[in-house]
């Protein structure tokens, strides 16, 4: 058996004093956001960097071994060379035992569970700058910082004593007792071997590329997890936290100030400036969340067709003449509604009437009918609630306060829709937008040239989503026109005032995703002057030409199954992805992607893949058989060197080391399934599950060259 490529740990498997961990100091943060010298929430990096962690030369978990257990007796030495020392124990309380030196990753236990076994390091916690901040110690005693976390709240000392107790212990990231092991150990094998489904990953795409250092995926905002939409929402709130502070770079109303300063429109360097703009707002957001990227909008996408205009006219229909300016549809994560707790918080106030809360009581938000208690606008929230606007400002005031609390992508300033007329003459379809993939002069489709300025298709489209989503404000007095409370327009509708909607970013996305589109369909055309300087940054025009080498692409789903990395895979299963239909009907492309492959020296090895072929092994044909999606090949062979040559590098480069790729790097690998997809889907099949099958040379099952993170299956817009 050839020698398993050397790995980082495998993700654990279960996890739950590790987890405990942050979420209590998770919660002990609240809202405030510390920098904590540039990392942050450093008990969310991962692990083995928090063990690591110093602020300001502080080191938060301190090293293994240190204050070890204390010698009671002066140590003398064994028949194994090791000193003896007295060691106090949970099971065994003054035992004189030999010690080793201990192991970051020794698991071994006298007891069978965390709370009784003995601690590996006693002490180790006490020793942690992380303790010591919690506990007011110095120098976290208010002589050199504050306790800890900053601005947060105080810890309870019985959760202290839990986290110290979790250092101590090694700091797993997982607790799982023996019996339970096994178990798992068992499951693995039976996956490997593909007598098991792997399940669907419950965790983000992009958090498994951040872990992975590869680019991360701009989602289409429809199909964001639970987790993902959160995680935006969160890393946006964060951002606001510092809106009071002018000339801040973390804060969100900075951002949106470049676009009312520096946006570049009707020319070649539209749509170059908003993909720089686009890229240092998403890394501003990375700082808070590395996980999060900007959603699009695909303005094309409605709820029963591919096209909003049966949503728009539905829209319509159902409001009163009230609403006659305010008959848009947008995506749901970005509408507006009212929850229980939110009904409450309203009520401590003291400024909504018992009346009002009940109406409001009506309407809250249910998630098996989200589409009857979201609401475009706040304008429309008030309409279904029955709710007089404008009679009583302090309650208005009160409810928009805690609509913004409840979903910080919804936007006060924001009235989607017009006139009606205008929105069906000028809204854009499916059709449209293809019309405009099809334009084969960049600017034609983007926008003209230096010396000859003019709106491109692409930019005109642009154009009408901003007045569209941003529409007319129906409580607008023409007696008082300079009410800062009610505008005549919503914020989309101004350059100046924009990027302080939410949507700006979910709409430029997606402005940036059909010039993507629009690149690999005609790749030889580029703006004029490549060398151009996008300011206020000093990226060039150049530099925007490819989105990977800016860390992203764009993708409508991703259905993510991860494996063990210490196992190899002879055969894979996959259970259902659980597809959206319309994913189905809308998608471009569809790949499956198998992600940091690592393979052995032991020959070349071949990969079958197939869709809906639980039992595919050798003997399944491939030819004529509708399920096949393909075959991938594997270049491999013997090690020229010493012990390790071949060991995969390290995952983080050294900076300034140029050298070429290692040839052992891990890699991932696409294969396009958009053929096989088709035909399933035509044959009724929507249910869809990947299957691999490893094979040798010699077309025998092979059981030992394949490693590998996660296997996705990925649809393309």
């Amino acid at each position: 058996m050839p020698e398993k490529p050397k790995t980082d740990a495998p993700a654990p498997l279960q996890q739950s004093r590790y987890e405990r961990v942050k979420q209590i100091l998770d919660d002990a943060q609240g809202e405030a956001c510390p920098d904590y010298q540039g990392y942050k929430e450093f008990w969310r990096l991962p692990l083995q960097e928090f063990l690591t962690v110093k602020i300001y030369g502080v080191r938060m978990i301190a090293a293994a071994g240190e204050n070890a257990p204390p010698v009671t007796a002066a140590p003398t030495p064994s028949s194994s060379g090791l000193p003896v020392m007295k060691v106090m124990s949970c099971c065994h309380p003054s035992e004189e035992t030999e010690v080793a030196p201990p192991e970051e990753d020794s698991d071994s236990s006298c007891c069978a569970t965390p709370e009784s076994k003995p601690k590996k390091y006693p002490g180790r916690g006490a020793a942690s700058g992380l303790i010591k901040g919690l506990k007011g110690e110095y120098p976290f005693d208010g002589s050199q910082f504050p306790r800890l976390p900053w601005g947060g709240s105080a810890v309870a000392p019985a959760d202290i004593q839990f986290i110290s107790d979790w250092i101590d212990d090694g700091c797993p990231g997982e607790d799982i007792p023996r019996a339970d092991v096994e178990v798992i150990e068992s499951l693995i094998a039976a996956r490997a071997r593909g007598d098991a489904d792997h399940p669907v990953s419950p965790r983000s795409i992009n958090d498994h590329r951040h872990e992975s250092g590869t680019i991360k995926a701009r989602k289409n905002i429809a199909f964001l997890t639970p987790d993902e939409l959160t995680r935006f929402r969160n890393a946006i709130v964060q951002m606001r936290k510092f809106d009071k502070f002018f000339q801040d770079e973390r804060s969100f109303n900075y951002w949106a100030r470049i676009h009312a300063n520096s946006c570049q429109h009707g020319w070649e360097e539209f749509l170059t400036w908003h993909r720089a703009y686009l890229y240092f707002f998403e890394l501003q957001i990375q700082d808070v969340d590395p996980t999060v990227t900007l959603p699009y909008w695909d303005w094309t996408w409605g709820k029963d067709t591919k096209s909003d205009e049966a949503d728009v006219q539905a829209s319509i229909l159902d409001m009163n003449s009230n609403a006659t300016l305010d008959n848009g549809i947008i995506p749901i994560p970005y509408r507006c509604w009212i929850t229980t707790d939110g009904i409450e918080n309203l009520k401590k106030t003291g400024l909504v009437s018992a009346d009002d809360l009940k109406k409001l009581q009506k309407i809250v938000y249910d998630p098996k009918q989200p589409d009857t208690t979201t609401y475009n606008s706040g304008n429309r929230l008030f309409l279904g609630a029955g709710i007089s606007y404008g009679k009583n400002p302090a309650s208005d005031n009160a409810i928009i306060a805690e609509l913004l609390k409840i979903n910080p992508l919804w936007h006060r300033f924001r009235w989607p829709g017009g006139n009606s007329g205008l929105i069906f003459e000028a809204y854009p379809t499916p059709q449209d937008i293809e019309n405009i993939l099809a334009i084969p002069n960049f600017f034609q489709f983007g926008s003209g040239p230096s010396n000859n300025h003019f709106f491109g298709a692409v930019e005109n489209i642009h154009n009408l989503l901003h007045n569209f989503s941003g529409g007319a404000n129906p409580a607008f007095d023409q007696n008082n026109p300079n009410n800062p409370n009610e505008p005549q327009f919503g914020d989309m509708v101004s350059p100046g005032t924009t990027a302080f909607d939410p949507i700006f970013w979910g709409h430029h996305s997606n402005v940036d995703r059909l010039w993507w589109e629009w690149q690999q369909l005609h790749p030889n055309t580029n703006p004029d002057n490549l060398q151009a300087i996008l300011p206020p940054w000093t990226m060039t025009v150049a530099d925007t030409m490819n989105i990977s080498r800016l860390g992203y692409e764009y993708v409508l789903s991703s259905h993510l199954y991860e494996t063990n990395n210490e196992v190899p895979i002879e055969r894979f299963k996959s259970s259902k992805a659980g597809v959206h239909p319309q994913v189905l009907t809308q998608h471009s492309r569809a790949e499956i992607r198998l992600h940091n492959v690592q393979y052995s020296v032991n020959g070349g090895t071949f990969i079958r893949v197939f869709l809906n072929s639980p039992n595919a092994d050798v003997n399944t044909p491939i030819k004529g058989n509708d399920h096949y999606v393909g075959q991938l090949q594997l270049f491999s062979g013997g090690c020229i060197g010493g012990p390790g040559h071949c060991d995969p590098p390290p995952s983080d480069r050294r900076n300034f080391d140029h050298r070429p790729r290692h040839r052992k790097t891990p890699f991932n690998i696409k294969l396009d399934a958009t053929n096989t997809v088709a035909r399933l889907k035509a044959a009724g099949e929507t249910d869809l599950h990947i299957n691999l099958v490893v094979l040798d040379l010699a077309g025998r099952q092979k059981s030992d060259s394949l490693w590998l993170d996660a296997v996705s299956l990925n649809f393309i817009d």
